[in-house]
């Protein structure tokens, strides 16, 4: 029996592909989609999203309800303390009694061959490996001094749809939590390719002593444009 070694099958497998596809060089490059699509850096893009979020504590005997409409700009490009281009996000709220958009806060991102990451109210978060792939798990609070959380792309390039808007391609991105009786954390978040976030939801909630603190949230995207 003859054993076909890595590099011959790897040529075996060029040439097959050249046989296939015309106008095809057997030194083309492959390409490979990495997934960095779903995580845009073009200066100028926004997306309007619809928040919803309510939250308890007993103990304190609060709750409330709050919804609005959010808004996120790639307003600029800079190179960050650590020499990588970044990216400033600029949000707004809509105030529905002066009919304007009146900024909020401001974030920060920054996207490598390998990884991106967002600064979020000062707390800096891996939001994505690359490549895209089923089954990539990875610490979203690596940078941060919040308690470890895994994550991973639980779907992978799948069409999704939400209030009349159609994406080709999405991939989402989930918690795995060890969720139990008194603690509950489910956290998800899902892009589109060229897009970026369109949907986040975070349901967190505990119980000591038999009384309840827990924070509904979820964004979902309105619009987009550039």
């Amino acid at each position: 029996m003859m054993i076909v070694g890595t590099h011959i099958r790897a040529g075996l497998i060029a040439t097959l592909i050249c046989t296939v596809i015309p106008g095809c060089k057997k030194d083309d490059p492959v390409s490979v989609d990495l997934g960095y699509g779903y995580f845009p850096t073009e200066v100028g893009r926004w997306i309007e999203y619809r928040v919803d979020s309510s939250w308890i504590d007993e103990e304190s005997n609060t709750n409330g309800l709050l919804s609005y409409r959010l808004r996120e700009v790639i307003d600029s490009a800079y190179i960050d303390p650590a020499g990588r281009q970044a990216q400033r996000i600029e949000r707004f709220v809509w105030d529905s009694l002066d009919g304007a958009w009146r900024i909020r806060d401001v974030w920060t991102q920054t996207r490598n061959e390998t990884a991106a990451e967002r600064t979020e109210e000062d707390r800096r978060y891996l939001k994505m490996s690359f490549g895209v792939r089923a089954g990539e798990r990875w610490n979203l609070n690596v940078y941060n001094s919040q308690e470890d959380l895994e994550v991973g792309f639980e779907e992978v390039h799948v069409p999704w749809t939400v209030d009349g808007l159609s994406f080709d391609s999405t991939v989402l991105v989930t918690s795995d939590y060890p969720n139990n009786f008194v603690d509950t954390l489910i956290y998800m978040e899902r892009y589109a390719k060229h897009i970026g976030l369109v949907e986040r939801s975070v349901d967190s909630s505990e119980t000591q002593s038999g009384l309840t603190k827990g924070l509904y949230f979820r964004q979902v995207i309105l619009a987009h444009g550039q």
